[in-house]
């Protein structure tokens, strides 16, 4: 089989922790089905700063282009993260028009529903119909050869915009998962744990209902929510709330440790999340840790309920 050799241009601040430990392209590396030319991103910029912006400088804008056009040259195909901003999408146009000798395929990828961010989520703000940052993505994805996205229903959101959809689901990196343990010892009784970011208030609330009746029949139960925890969910005994946050590349060990004995995964039953990935319930499994999820989604699709994993109905609306 011959390997491709790929430039991934990162549009995010997270880096290049973000891209080793949850792209796919770690995976077709280690399995000899594609090399790296270049993973490119804010090279020579701060953490604050992106480094697209840069592009309105003059003198910055040739030597980034020229470190691109570089690598463009070694590359087979270019894979550019879903762009945000003006910025981002002019690298992306003048990598896709500039280059013509070497004129590799330009590839968009999208691991999120942009189309319908519910209103409860900041992001839906952002990317409402008019705005910037929906009117960048959407030319982006249109004038790309090809896109990649990591589940069927956002390949179905998309189909309009680009003839060549891919599925590529997320996948998980056993060199760093699988050597992940827990660095306490066993806690007494269940845990039921779930592990997040912010904006999960809507999704979790189907929980609260449930922490509370399972606390009052099971007093060997405890649960436990790590970072993004809605207020609601505070105060309430039996309920561990953990909002430490440590560097991606140090978050397997960190999950390890919480010593879940149980994963949740509650999510809405609406249209963004029907587009989201199973990524939570590919964390759990990695670590050992059965996982209880909403039947909505990727994780419908892909967990065997009494198999890898249990699914769950949840409302539409929170009660």
């Amino acid at each position: 089989m011959k390997k491709i050799r790929a430039l991934f241009v990162n549009t995010s601040s997270s880096g290049v922790s973000f891209w080793r430990m949850f792209n796919f392209w770690p995976a077709a590396v280690r399995t000899g089905v594609m090399d790296i030319a270049m993973p490119f991103w804010q090279k020579d910029c701060s953490e604050s700063h992106p480094w697209q912006t840069d592009m309105r400088n003059v003198e910055l804008k040739h030597a980034y282009l020229g470190k691109l056009g570089a690598c463009l040259r070694e590359a087979d195909v270019c894979v550019f993260q879903m762009a945000h901003f003006r910025d981002a999408l002019n690298v992306f146009l003048s990598m896709r028009d500039a280059y013509e000798e070497v004129r590799v395929p330009m590839v968009a990828e999208c691991d999120d529903n942009y189309r319908n961010t519910p209103a409860y989520n900041p992001a839906s703000v952002s990317y409402s119909p008019g705005t910037e940052h929906r009117d960048v993505a959407t030319k982006q994805f249109k004038l790309a050869d090809a896109m990649v996205v990591s589940t069927p229903g956002l390949k179905d959101i998309y189909s309009d915009y680009n003839e060549h959809i891919y599925v590529v689901p997320n996948s998980i990196d056993f060199a760093v998962w699988g050597t992940a343990k827990s660095r306490k010892k066993r806690k007494p009784g269940i845990l039921i744990g779930w592990a997040g970011g912010a904006n999960h208030d809507h999704d979790l609330r189907v929980m609260e209902p449930v922490v509370k009746r399972i606390l009052a029949k099971y007093r060997d139960v405890r649960f436990v929510f790590v970072h993004g925890v809605p207020n609601y969910l505070k105060g309430i005994p039996g309920v561990e709330v953990v909002q430490k946050f440590v560097p991606i590349n140090h978050y397997p060990s960190f999950l390890a440790s919480q010593d879940f004995n149980i994963g949740i995964a509650p999510l809405e039953d609406n249209a963004f999340n029907a587009c989201k990935s199973n990524l939570r319930w590919l964390e759990y499994s990695s670590l050992g840790i059965p996982t209880v999820a909403s039947r909505v989604g990727h994780f419908a699709q892909t967990i065997n309920h009494g198999v890898d994993g249990f699914l769950v109905d949840t409302s539409s609306k929170p009660k």
